[in-house]
């Protein structure tokens, strides 16, 4: 029972992070990116990506430690000694550390960066740039996101459980 519920929790981390990422993509962001008032638009984008920040990363973070106790769990079954679940496990494990870096550094430097440049009233191609460089790292994070949860349901499936990748 107790495995069960590290399980649901983190599922439940993941969609927490994955969700938003798909609600500001497709909906938030184009909404905020029609508002006319620059001032406004750039105060209502802080506040919200500020908000993820904080909800995105406590997802990473229980995503973390129930990964690490799953991890713990599959090494106890034996899991690890078929071929299948051995490569998906650690190609999924790699990806997610590729997110913790996109994210670290969208939040760290791409959009602190875009958020000094508006705060200096900086020119609109400096601006475009730095929004550029933002937007790719948060669709190459969306799109990891999104490959990881491929790669969980692979885990869970029979198929992670065969001997050989065929």
């Amino acid at each position: 029972m107790f495995d069960a519920i590290v399980l649901w929790l983190h599922i439940l981390g993941a969609v927490v992070f994955v969700g938003p990422q798909i609600f500001l993509a497709a909906i938030a962001m184009p909404a905020i990116r029609d508002m006319a008032d620059a001032r406004a638009r750039q105060d209502l984008t802080r506040r919200i990506t500020r908000g993820f920040g904080m909800l995105g990363g406590g997802a990473l973070v229980l995503i973390l430690v129930t990964g690490l106790w799953n991890f713990s769990a599959a090494q106890g079954d034996g899991k690890f000694d078929l071929t299948r679940y051995f490569w998906l496990f650690n190609i999924k494990f790699l990806l997610f550390v590729a997110v913790v870096v996109l994210t670290g550094l969208h939040a760290m430097v791409f959009g602190k960066r875009l958020q000094d440049l508006q705060e200096q009233g900086a020119s609109e191609v400096a601006l475009a740039e730095a929004r550029q460089m933002s937007m790719m790292a948060s669709i190459a994070t969306l799109t990891l996101s999104i490959v990881i949860l491929l790669f969980g349901a692979l885990l869970g499936s029979d198929w992670a459980l065969g001997g050989s990748l065929r």
